[in-house]
């Protein structure tokens, strides 16, 4: 899901902190360890924000250009996330908790409503 925030909003700090006023989830900026965009590498280096609900239940923002983020719903647990890349286990347990990493997704896009450019 991609948004195009306000000019002020155009570092992961900024976005962080305006989350923080809208949102009791945990949030914080992490090591991007997340293949989310189709690739199948991590990208060195890549820092997001991860929302977090729960081990299973959450969304990473990424910063895409000054002001353009992408929100992805995320297992923010590292052990969850490393079951759910591959063979029919990865499959079943994706298909458990997809539900709710897409309610947390949704959430965080719903308070970056607020800030989106027009």
């Amino acid at each position: 899901m991609k948004r195009k925030l306000l000019a002020p909003y155009n570092s992961l700090e900024k976005i962080l902190a305006f989350l923080e006023t809208k949102t009791d989830l945990a949030l914080s900026i992490v090591q991007d360890e997340w293949v989310t965009d189709g690739s199948l590498a991590i990208t060195p280096g890549k820092k997001c924000i991860l929302v977090k609900k729960s081990a299973t239940a959450g969304a990473k923002i990424n910063l895409l250009a000054s002001n353009i983020v992408d929100i992805h719903p995320v297992p923010p647990s590292r052990f969850v996330n490393n079951m759910t890349q591959r063979g029919i286990l990865a499959f079943i347990v994706h298909a458990l908790i997809s539900s709710s990493q897409n309610k947390i997704a949704n959430e965080v896009e719903n308070c970056l409503l607020e800030i989106q450019a027009q």
